[in-house]
């Protein structure tokens, strides 16, 4: 295969990664397994999974309906967090995953409408690049980087740990400086893998399963900074414990808490033994991810299993790393977190 085919077949391998991995897809599947009826008495709980990476755990689900008491669950699968969240606040979703900021703005928002049951998943970033010489965030001084995830967690935890190294950051849209790093967002993420293969940009900040597929695709192309880590660095040195910092949450409709909360307990134990068997069984998750087409071949998904931080920490134990990424916001972006610190509510107990 020459190097345009290449190149033209990792860009359609990244598209379509970017429409389940970001919200803004706009194709949804339906239920899976197909709506079974419910059991008499029983109160249907309908659970959604985001089509790529943050849905994989889910999947163990979809094979395996937790069996709680006085509780039929249905398995849905949405194309993005955008759609997704509509469906929460109909009512026609009851639990679900979304962004860490997303869930407290609504929050904020929305009188409290959801609430946060646990993390699901922590940061999985790298910077990747084809340059040797890249071993250092200081080594990126004078360079352009471009970053996948602008608004959201990616960008900011990226100018947070540049402006904690004493790094500058340029103007947008300006040129960087020898001591300054410029941030650039004009490629799409679904470009990004291909751009940096084809030589058209240097240095990418991405997510799961994109840093996965690109390595995957030119062995030229590696892991050349862990965020996660420069994050622990950064931590420790402040004399802080947290390691790494959360990605992705679940949440539940507020009106559940209050009027089912041993169903959900049920719930959140089943979820938390799906983690922990999708992180120790990664060939086998991979294999259930595609069967029930939850945006990545088996392949893909079990590579990115091994490196997607997959965890279930309840939502008061997690309550301060969320409360100390939510302080990253508030510097940065208030109004993506909707100005504030959600309130003791927003954890359920």
């Amino acid at each position: 295969m020459n190097k345009h085919n290449r190149v033209c077949m990792v860009s359609a391998v990244f598209l379509l990664m970017a429409t389940v991995v970001f919200a803004g897809g706009k194709k949804e599947r339906g239920d899976v397994p197909s709506p079974e009826t419910p059991s008499a008495g029983n109160r249907t709980i309908n659970v959604a999974a985001l089509n790529g990476p943050s849905g994989i755990p889910m999947a163990y689900l979809f094979e395996n309906k937790p069996q709680v008491s006085g509780a039929d669950f249905q398995f849905h699968v949405v194309a993005g967090a955008d759609v997704l969240l509509p469906k929460l606040l109909k009512g026609e979703i009851d639990v679900g995953i979304l962004p860490p900021n997303v869930a407290a703005k609504v929050f904020t928002k929305n009188n409290g409408a959801l609430v946060v049951a646990a993390v699901m998943g922590q940061g999985m970033l790298n910077l990747i690049t084809k340059d040797e010489s890249i071993v250092s965030l200081a080594d990126l001084k004078g360079k352009t980087v471009n970053v996948a995830g602008q608004g959201a967690t990616p960008e900011y935890m990226f100018r947070y740990l540049l402006k904690a190294n004493g790094i500058t950051i340029g103007a947008d849209g300006a040129a960087p400086d020898a001591n300054s790093v410029a941030l650039d967002f004009s490629v799409p993420a679904a470009e990004i893998a291909a751009a940096l293969l084809s030589d058209k940009i240097q240095y990418a900040v991405v997510p799961e399963p994109f840093a996965t597929v690109a390595t995957t695709k030119d062995d030229s192309v590696r892991r050349a900074i862990n965020l996660q880590e420069e994050y622990a660095t950064l931590n420790e040195v402040t004399g802080k414990e947290w390691e790494n910092y959360p990605m992705t949450v679940l949440v539940v409709r507020k009106s559940l808490t209050e009027t089912s909360p041993e169903i959900l307990r049920g719930l959140l134990e089943s979820v938390r033994n799906a983690v922990d068997w999708t992180v120790s069984n990664p060939s086998e998750a991979g294999t259930l991810v595609q069967s029930h087409t939850l945006g990545l071949q088996a392949a893909i998904a079990s590579k990115v299993i091994p490196n997607g931080a997959y965890v279930f920490i309840p939502a008061q134990e997690a309550r301060p790393q969320l409360e100390e990424l939510f302080s990253i916001f508030l510097d940065f972006a208030p109004e993506a977190i909707g100005g504030a610190l959600p309130g003791d509510s927003f954890y359920f107990e």
